[in-house]
């Protein structure tokens, strides 16, 4: 059976909000209290969270639930999720540009394939002209 620390989990998951410059005003107004007495009485023992503050917790801190029941997990969410989107938008940024790199280099070897196909029709002209003027040439040559 899982031991429930719900005072416990709660102390560390405020201790994590409160880390990261918010005040215990600004939490208890996240979390639906109007005033910081509420939140204090449940961070002293002396009252519980309410469904509406676990709600909140959630919603608005991004909380963890497995972490507040349970102590598992970790104690916010969103953090590596959100981490891992800006890595994604990183990579999908990168892998564009480097798309439109190749996008030109191609571009720029189509103009000269087509300009190299230009001069191979070119010489062949001048190679068929040349055939031709030697060919009457030397059968002029010949009747001679």
């Amino acid at each position: 059976m899982v031991k429930v620390n719900l005072k416990g989990n709660f102390e560390r998951i405020f201790n994590e909000i409160e880390s990261t410059g918010n005040k215990r005003t600004t939490v208890a107004k996240f979390m639906g209290y109007t005033t910081t007495a509420q939140l204090n009485g449940v961070l002293e023992g002396t009252s519980m969270l309410s469904t509406k503050a676990i709600i909140s917790l959630i919603e608005n801190l991004n909380v963890n639930p497995l972490f507040l029941f349970l102590g598992q997990g970790q104690i916010l969410l969103g953090s590596s999720d959100e981490d891992e989107m800006n890595e994604l938008h990183k990579k999908d940024q990168e892998l564009r540009q480097t798309n439109d790199e190749a996008q030109k280099v191609i571009s720029m070897l189509k103009q000269r394939v087509d300009e190299l196909e230009k001069s191979n029709a070119d010489l062949l002209e001048m190679s068929s002209a040349a055939l031709k003027y030697y060919k009457s040439k030397y059968e002029n040559d010949s009747k001679i």
